[in-house]
């Protein structure tokens, strides 16, 4: 599986087996650190694994967001293809029907 990275989550020393980088790995748990941050400062919890478990799933949250509107766009990407392909195949038809009209009137 891939080299061992040490991260610090929310003050709690993480080692994590990844392919990913170094870099990658910090920018996720500053990722989660910012949020964990964020949640703190509305307060209305003082359990720290509540407070990580919330960002989690907050973070979660927006994961699956993303997912469903890549989704949507993707098959909006989709229709507009099959879209395309309509018009060309209709394009490619009245070509060649104005060509055999056109080959027709100069016989």
């Amino acid at each position: 599986m891939g080299k061992r990275i040490d991260v610090n989550i929310a003050g709690n020393a993480l080692t994590v087996r990844t392919d990913r980088s170094e870099e990658h790995m910090a920018r996720l748990a500053e990722t989660l650190n910012g949020r964990v941050r964020e949640i703190q400062k509305q307060g209305g919890t003082a359990n720290y694994l509540n407070v990580i478990m919330l960002a989690a799933m907050e973070l979660a949250d927006e994961v699956l967001m993303f997912e469903e509107r890549f989704q949507e766009v993707k098959q909006q990407v989709d229709a507009l293809r099959r879209e395309k392909e309509d018009i060309k195949a209709r394009l490619d038809r009245k070509s060649r029907d104005l060509l055999a009209t056109l080959d027709d009137a100069l016989k």
